[in-house]
């Protein structure tokens, strides 16, 4: 008898050939769908980047426009000054001349001259002249002055008009960026929706018995309880345990950890088993899974804590298991440990998790070997012979 599975719209999937041609058609629409995602991921970290290029101009530009305002200020101030120095200079020669011609004595205080003597008379027209001298002399160099400084201030402006409009156009490609941001950000949201559509529809088939060799799903809500897990876990008499916190207080935080960001919790413990030796080889710090490790690699990475451990498995097993995944869905931020280990920055983990190049590549748990999470063909069947025998315990069979 053929098993049919309503999904999403009215699309009915058949078990059969004819269901596995139905089901291949979604995979393949799934990997169109993902990897339009990946190229807008890609062209939303590029138009960012530019964007922070464009920030950091705006800013140079916005400070080098403060330093020649206030070169402008310092030049004014200068001419100002010289201006007044001239006015002044031609207010003492003014005064002296008037002391010389109208009053008839000389320009020093403590000079006698007799005006009826030819001596005093030549020494008085000398000093006539000597400070006729002295005024233009001072007015052609104080004019100097003054030109320069203002040739200099209609230099700094030109600059200053020059730099604004460098400004203008930089706001105006930021504004552009934006634009860019939005509209990506728009599909994303698009490519993001026919994802989860397509995710359900395979879930459905998956119910349906169409692919049942491919697996349990890696997303989806955890069936087993903490406590069956630890206890599995005692009965199996696991030695050289290494985590800081009890067996069943990791059970718990696998089932946490998984039901907050709708990952198979009781998977990923199974999971951390087969890699750990039965949690014995944690090193480095609360690797639970392998994680950073290769076949090339010399050390994995290191987490704080047993929950950092944990949280980083399960949000990257997220990213393999659900195409959509995005930072901004998650019930914690991504971890920093795992996906900006140099910089523990939270905007790169963010970035590093909705541009992860493996996103959706694993659906099921028989799709993570090969290249997947790990290369050993048998890696899955690893994981799901441990977890079959923790399910059989807990149910006595």
């Amino acid at each position: 008898m053929l098993l049919t599975a309503v999904v999403a719209g009215s699309l009915v999937v058949p078990a059969g050939p004819s269901g596995a041609q139905a089901l291949g058609d979604l995979v393949d629409d799934l990997g169109r769908v993902r990897a339009g995602l990946d190229a807008a991921n890609a062209q939303l970290m590029t138009t960012r980047e530019q964007r922070v290029v464009l920030q950091g101009q705006i800013a140079e530009v916005g400070i080098q426009i403060d330093g020649l305002r206030s070169r402008i200020t310092a030049a004014q101030s200068e001419i100002d000054r010289l201006v007044a120095e001239r006015e002044e200079i031609r207010r003492t020669v003014r005064a002296r001349a008037l002391v010389l011609y109208q009053q008839r004595r000389p320009a020093g205080p403590t000079v006698t001259l007799d005006f009826d003597s030819p001596m005093d008379l030549a020494r008085r027209q000398v000093l006539g002249r000597a400070a006729a001298r002295d005024d233009e002399d001072a007015r052609v160099r104080l004019g100097a002055a003054s030109d320069a400084l203002a040739a200099a201030r209609d230099e700094l402006a030109a600059e200053r008009s020059r730099l604004e409009s460098q400004e203008a156009e930089l706001a105006a490609r930021r504004r552009q960026l934006d634009d860019l941001d939005a509209r990506i950000r728009s599909q994303q949201a698009e490519l993001d929706t026919r994802a989860r559509d397509l995710q359900q529809r395979i879930q459905a088939a998956i119910a349906a018995g169409i692919i049942a060799a491919g697996g349990p799903s890696l997303v989806g809500p955890t069936a087993l309880t903490a406590a069956q897990m630890a206890a599995w876990w005692r009965s199996v008499g696991y030695g050289g345990y290494s985590v800081s916190v009890p067996i069943e207080t990791l059970a718990q935080i696998y089932v946490s950890e998984g039901n907050a960001e709708g990952v198979r919790g009781d998977l990923a413990f199974a999971q951390a088993v087969v890699e750990t030796g039965g949690f014995r080889y944690t090193n480095p710090g609360n690797n639970f899974a392998g994680m950073g490790w290769c076949d090339s690699c010399s050390n994995g990475r290191r987490f704080p804590t047993p929950t950092d451990g944990v949280r980083a498995q399960i949000q990257h097993l997220r990213n393999y298991g659900d195409p959509a995944s995005r930072a901004a869905r998650l019930a914690y931020p991504p971890s920093p440990y795992w996906y900006a280990p140099t910089s523990l920055d939270p905007a790169v983990a963010a970035a590093n998790f909705d541009s992860f190049f493996a996103k959706g590549w694993a659906l099921t748990w028989n799709q993570m070997g090969r290249g997947n999470w790990a290369t050993d063909p048998g890696y899955a069947q690893k994981v799901l012979t441990v977890y079959g025998r923790m399910v059989a315990f807990a149910t006595g069979s």
